[in-house]
């Protein structure tokens, strides 16, 4: 008597068949998504490179790391106004679609009810029809710009949800869809807003801005930029040795003060060691373990010289394998870090109790000035811990007495404290 069919095998084979037809399925119509764009004469990109959004600074890009992009397309309306399209990781994945509006104009940012641009910092605030939110850096601007645009914008307010922005040199508006032809009718919607805007740049001229640099930058910091990585940097810049496969990720360059220049980066390496085990069968094997690492490296190179100086976190150990701390006349300060120098006459000319009381109120993160170099200890990779390390060290060298920069021979030191108590930068 023979067996029946393997019920197993049957089972393999249906479920073999089964995902065959759904990938068959997502691929034809990944196709006719794909030759549905190609058709309107637009380009399409899978994989676009985070250059994509260049120059573009207002919330969501302009912020923090995620910088990735998917799906782009670049095309023309039916107007002959040129257009991208592309999906950002910042904005959740959501569809961005980019019209260049001819002219740098100020920041604006217009949004529907429901709808909002997470960061944005906006000097006037005003309200649309309907309820939406209108942010502005200059009220002139904003005044002038809903004078030419506020009618097209208000007819595509009533089609779509409006999340639009001003940002540089383009007009920028989130939520577009992704099928082709939804999309078509979306883009005909917009461009009339950034048409208004290009046939009044004569009227807008007075509110010209400075061309945006074509780069990944920060909102609100125009020194600032962002890289993937760069891995140049580890021979310039010290770092962990050893191992194998090294490498950056996240890197930040920018300006800390006038001659003084930062980068902050994750530094990535890998080690391998041997390791001796008994298998199943009670036998002795080895084998070869890989070990991934990480550490946080934020750099200012400064414009002068200096004695050393190391303020860390207070260490029993610290203090034996690096010799006493030096004190200070506040017990609090001495208790929560430990002070190092080369010279220790310098170490108290510039942290004088003025200065221990601003470094303790701010809880400073321990930082080391060497060879011409400011090093931190960061908790953590981000924008906002960088921001406020330079915010903190900016305050710290305001307060080194005149004498000090005599010292050192900086006739005119790069920052000093003003009468309110801010933090002033000398440019020359």
């Amino acid at each position: 008597m023979s067996e029946g069919p393997n019920p197993v095998l049957i089972g393999f084979l249906v479920l073999l068949a089964l995902g065959a037809g759904i990938g068959i399925f997502f691929a034809v119509k990944r196709h006719r998504y794909v030759k549905a764009i190609r058709e309107r004469g637009w380009v399409f990109d899978s994989s676009p490179s985070p250059e994509v959004a260049n120059g573009l600074l207002v919330p969501p890009f302009g912020v923090g790391f995620r910088r990735g992009t998917d799906e782009h397309i670049v095309g023309r309306t039916r107007s002959g106004l040129d257009f991208q399209v592309f999906e950002y990781q910042a904005a959740g994945d959501a569809r961005v679609v980019c019209m260049p509006l001819g002219i740098p104009l100020p920041e604006l940012v217009a949004t529907a009810p429901g709808q909002s641009r997470q960061g944005v910092i906006a000097q006037h605030r005003g309200m649309l029809p309907g309820g939406g939110l209108l942010l502005g850096a200059d009220a002139a601007f904003t005044d002038a710009f809903m004078a030419v645009a506020g009618g097209p914008m208000s007819a595509f307010a009533t089609r779509f949800p409006l999340n639009l922005s001003v940002d540089g040199d383009q007009l920028t508006q989130i939520g577009a869809p992704k099928d082709p032809d939804e999309l078509e009718v979306y883009l005909e919607a917009l461009a009339p807003v950034a048409g208004a805007v290009r046939s009044a740049a004569p009227q807008l001229e007075p509110f010209r801005q400075p061309q945006p640099e074509r780069r990944l930058g920060f909102y609100h910091r125009p020194s600032w930029y962002y890289l993937a990585s760069d891995d140049g940097l580890l021979s310039v810049v010290q770092h962990t040795g050893g191992g194998m496969n090294h490498r950056t990720s996240d890197v930040v360059h920018g300006e800390f003060l006038p001659g003084a220049w930062f980068v902050a980066f994750v530094h990535h390496w890998q080690t391998q060691r041997t390791e001796t085990y008994t298998d199943s069968n009670g036998h002795t094997q080895t084998r070869t373990v890989t070990e991934n690492h990480s550490e946080v490296i934020h750099e200012i190179s400064l414009p002068f010289a200096s004695p050393d100086l190391q303020v860390t976190n207070d260490s029993r150990w610290g203090r034996l394998f690096n010799g006493a701390s030096i004190d200070f006349e506040l017990a609090a300060f001495n208790d929560a870090y430990d002070v190092r120098s080369s010279v220790p006459k310098f170490a108290h000319d510039v942290l004088h109790p003025r200065q221990i009381e601003y470094l303790m109120a701010i809880r400073t993160m321990p930082f080391t000035i060497s060879g011409g170099k400011v090093r931190t200890q960061p908790p953590q990779h981000s924008a906002e811990v960088i921001a406020f390390e330079l915010d903190v060290l900016a305050g710290f060298f305001a307060r080194w007495p005149a004498f000090v920069w005599q010292d050192l021979g900086v006739a005119t030191p790069p920052v000093k404290l003003a009468a309110d108590g801010q933090v002033e930068v000398f440019r020359g």
